[in-house]
């Protein structure tokens, strides 16, 4: 049976391995409310969602000023993680990689605060952002209708729902983002990413009009 517990437990060693690897330069706890699972922010009282558009520079801002992630990598990127664990099961999640706007020092990433280093470059050369779109993986069985699936990728625009196969294990999600986006370091730690890579974190969902579109499967 999945249980908060066994979520967490999951969660924590994926970003203890990350942080022990030097990939994450921090971590964050993970919390355990009830039924989710998610982090123990540095700013509890800052908003997390402004609005339900397309993510900004000012959000990533907000997250990585607030601590509102499960890790920040070693290129400032952002790892944002939850679930929501009901009935044994998982009921909902929300996994979030954000790419940093701008191409930082991975140096200077290890040894002052990323959102010092981020205004540094807002300041000198604003226009010279990375257009790199965040992706993210969420599961909401509750608000699955024609053209919002219940498992679901949304990448480039907040409107884009590309159907899922299955609700995604954490896992899976990490080697998911590794591997196309960082290639080498995902050759690196093959043996870790690789392990629970194949595990889903639910039955399959696809709906007969899913599967006439493109979407995302796997076996």
């Amino acid at each position: 049976m999945t249980t908060a517990r066994t979520v967490a437990d999951e969660i924590r060693n994926v970003l203890d391995y990350l942080h022990r690897s030097d990939i994450a330069v921090y971590i964050n706890t993970v919390s355990e409310q009830g039924t989710r699972v998610s982090w123990h922010a540095t700013d509890r009282d800052a908003p997390f969602l402004v609005s339900r558009g397309d993510p900004t520079l000012q959000d990533y801002q907000r997250w990585a000023g607030a601590g509102a992630y499960s890790a920040l990598l070693f290129d400032g990127s952002l790892l944002q993680i939850t679930y929501e664990v009901e009935g044994g099961k998982i009921a909902g999640h929300r996994l979030a990689y954000v790419p940093c706007p701008y191409r930082l020092d991975s140096e200077l990433v290890r040894q002052e605060p990323i959102l010092d280093i981020v205004d540094l470059h807002v300041a000198n050369e604003p226009t010279n952002m990375v257009l790199h779109s965040a992706v993210r993986f969420d599961f909401d069985p509750g608000s699955a209708a024609p053209g919002h699936p219940s498992a679901h990728l949304t990448i480039n625009s907040a409107n884009c729902r590309i159907a899922c196969a299955a609700p995604m294990h954490i896992g899976r999600f990490t080697d998911f983002v590794f591997r196309h986006f960082y290639p080498t370091l995902w050759k690196a730690h093959l043996p870790f990413f690789s392990k629970s890579s194949t595990r889903d974190a639910g039955p399959r969902t696809l709906t007969d009009d899913e599967r006439d579109s493109p979407h995302l499967f796997w076996g």
